[in-house]
C-alpha cells in the first residue's frame, strides 16, 4: 500500500464523502481532487526536505506526533473541528513554507484539475494534517517499503526517514510513492 492509498482510505473511505460534502462536489470529483492535492503536498514535503536551505526539523516534529496518523481513522471528526482549520494552516506552512507557497500549490492543482483555486485553497488546511498523518503512518507501516535509518547514520532525521531505498535522495522515493497513485 502506498502513501496515496493510505490517504484515500482514511476513515474507511469516508474522507471522500467529507471532502465532497465540504466542497459541494460529487465523490468522484473529490477523489480526483484529493489525489491531486495530496500529490502536490507530498511533492512540497519532498522539496522542502531535499533543500539544503530549508530547516525541516518542524516537519520532523510533526511526523513524530501520532495524533496526525490517528486522524486518518476518523477524518470526519477532524474535518468538523473548527480549531483544526487554524492548526491545518500552521501545518500547511511547514509543508509549503509560506502563504505564497500555499497559493502556488492551489494554482497548480487548479490548472491540473480545472477546479477553482479558491476551492482548493480552502481544502489545503483541511487536508494538510491528513497528509502529515499519511506520511507518519507510511513511515511506521510494514505495508510501505520504508527503512528508517539508525540515528547514527549520515542522513538521519526526516531526510533519512523518507529515503526509502537509502540512496541519499528522497526525491525518487516520495515522488514515486505519491505519483504511482495519481489518475
Amino acid at each position: 500500500m502506498g502513501l496515496m492509498d493510505i490517504l484515500m482510505q482514511a476513515g474507511g473511505g469516508s474522507l471522500l464523502e467529507q471532502v465532497a460534502k465540504q466542497a459541494g462536489i460529487n465523490p468522484s470529483q473529490a477523489n480526483d481532487l484529493i489525489k491531486s492535492v495530496g500529490s502536490a503536498m507530498f511533492g512540497q514535503v519532498k522539496g522542502r526536505v531535499e533543500s539544503p536551505k530549508v530547516d525541516s526539523s518542524g516537519l520532523e516534529e510533526l511526523l513524530q506526533d501520532s495524533k496526525f496518523a490517528n486522524m486518518l481513522e476518523n477524518p470526519q471528526e477532524h474535518l468538523q473541528n473548527p480549531r483544526m482549520k487554524e492548526e491545518g494552516n500552521d501545518i500547511l506552512s511547514y509543508i509549503t513554507g509560506s502563504k505564497e507557497g500555499s497559493r502556488e500549490v492551489a494554482s497548480q492543482v487548479s490548472e491540473k484539475t480545472g477546479f477553482d483555486a479558491s476551492l482548493i485553497k480552502s481544502l489545503l488546511p483541511m487536508l494538510a494534517p491528513l497528509v502529515i498523518g499519511t506520511l507518519t503512518k507510511g513511515i511506521a507501516s510494514d505495508d510501505v517499503p520504508v527503512k528508517m535509518k539508525p540515528s547514527g547514520s549520515g542522513d538521519n532525521g526526516l531526510m533519512g526517514m523518507l529515503d526509502f531505498d537509502n540512496d541519499g535522495s528522497v526525491m525518487d522515493d516520495v515522488a514515486s510513492l505519491a505519483m504511482k497513485y495519481i489518475f
